[in-house]
């Protein structure tokens, strides 16, 4: 069983309809190979590893989604974010990335060049383990 069908299995997080179809959708966002590799660019330019994908996340996760991650009329829907942030620390941790203080800290605040609405602050992410995963870029002529 791979770490993302794990998280699914352990995770008591809960979509808009009280179901898990919605966190599927951003876990499978959140580790495909483009969404990792922008966030391993975040964390090595010590930026907070949302800055890169944060807009993203924002247009595919809308009022319309399974897990909307925007504000829905008065309630700030701050949970849905935080539980991306967790998400997030599941996956990075698959490439030997960690929350430099644990995340224990206040979060840094994402620079408005990333074009986010709604995310204003994640975690900044060192290497600090092993890797069991591993990215790779391949250039092709076509």
């Amino acid at each position: 069983m791979g770490f993302k069908e794990d998280f699914m299995k352990k995770t008591k997080m809960l979509d808009v309809n009280g179901g898990k179809a919605g966190v599927e959708e951003v876990m499978n966002f959140l580790v495909k190979p483009e969404s990792v590799f922008k966030m391993i660019i975040a964390s090595e330019m010590d930026l907070p590893v949302l800055t890169l994908i944060g807009a993203e996340l924002e247009r595919k996760f809308d009022a319309h989604s399974n897990f909307p991650v925007i504000y829905l009329g008065n309630d700030k829907n701050p949970t849905a974010r935080q539980n991306v942030g967790r998400m997030v620390k599941v996956v990075m941790a698959q490439y030997g990335y960690t929350p430099v203080d644990g995340g224990l800290s206040e979060q840094a605040r994402i620079p408005a060049i990333s074009g986010t609405d709604y995310f204003s602050t994640s975690g900044i992410y060192k290497k600090t383990d092993e890797a069991k995963l591993e990215i790779e870029i391949i250039s092709r002529e076509i």
